[in-house]
């Protein structure tokens, strides 16, 4: 009867290796964040800077391609002044178009939502020009966008302000010549707890099973059929019983700690040589 031979195992000293191998570390300390470190974050960091901001889809993290493109995020906006604004924020964006020559084009309108990280951030402006309404997305890092001002600083009660689409024209319509108001230094930003109204359904979304604070009662305008087949059940119900789901869609204070220090390093660097006095990290609410 045939019988394989048995398998050697060849052991190699690791003297005769030339590299040791090592896990690849994140961009990002793993230690924990100090009193004094957190102490002085910006509260209001993820908000004002979303495109710092780590991807919600933790498994996609790229720790090298995110400490690229944040360099090219702070050279572009030693370029440019790109302000501090927050969903419902009216804001004025100025930009160069090809098809209009040597003309610039100003949009302004209120900051319905921002999206993504990294230099594919971007934002979406709305206004209703001609009772039609008009919203325009623009790239944050686009070079065509030659100024972008804060009109109104304030925030809403949703961080997405999309059912303005199925909304009254009025609360979407605002003056292309609208003078800016002054926020005061030092002092919080305001919160608008303005509740729209919706028009009649058919709605563009199901509003009325979405949790939207900013929304007057939708229930009460959906048909009776959706009321039965539904007993108002939202659709992010669910979420409560998810336990990692703040885990998975938020950074972590020592991303936002790390990040911090990079760009306070950039800008010192930068005002040591003397090539620019632009600040990069400010925030109206903390003097900085």
């Amino acid at each position: 009867m045939f019988r394989p031979a048995a398998r050697e195992v060849v052991r190699i000293p690791s003297r005769f290796f030339s590299c040791k191998s090592e896990p690849v570390r994140a961009a990002t300390s793993k230690k924990q964040a100090t009193k004094e470190e957190i102490a002085g974050l910006i509260p209001a960091f993820p908000e004002i800077y979303p495109d710092f901001l780590q991807s919600p889809v933790w498994n996609r993290r790229n720790a090298l391609k995110e400490e690229l493109e944040r360099q090219d995020m702070l050279e572009r906006r030693m370029n440019i002044d790109i302000p501090e604004f927050y969903v419902g924020s009216i804001v004025a964006v100025t930009s160069s178009d090809k098809n209009l020559g040597s003309k610039d084009h100003r949009f302004v309108g209120i900051c319905i939502r921002r999206e993504k990280e990294g230099l594919l951030h971007q934002f979406t402006l709305r206004n209703t020009i001609e009772n039609i309404g008009v919203e325009v997305l623009y790239d944050l890092y686009n070079p065509t966008i030659k100024k972008i001002e804060t009109l109104k600083l304030e925030k809403r009660l949703d961080s997405d302000l999309g059912y303005l689409v199925d909304a009254l024209p009025e609360y979407s319509t605002f003056d292309f010549h609208m003078e800016p108001q002054a926020h005061p230094a030092g002092t919080p930003i305001p919160v608008n707890e303005l509740k729209v109204k919706l028009k009649n359904p058919p709605w563009t979304r199901r509003w009325e099973i979405s949790s939207c604070r900013g929304i007057e009662d939708t229930w009460t305008q959906a048909t009776p059929w959706y009321k039965r087949k539904l007993h108002k059940t939202l659709v992010n119900d669910y979420e409560k019983y998810d336990l990692i789901a703040n885990y998975r869609t938020s950074s972590t204070k020592e991303h936002e700690i790390y990040v911090q220090a990079q760009m306070q390093k950039f800008e010192k660097e930068r005002h040591a040589a003397g090539l620019t006095r632009r600040r990069i990290l400010k925030s109206a609410a903390s003097y900085k």
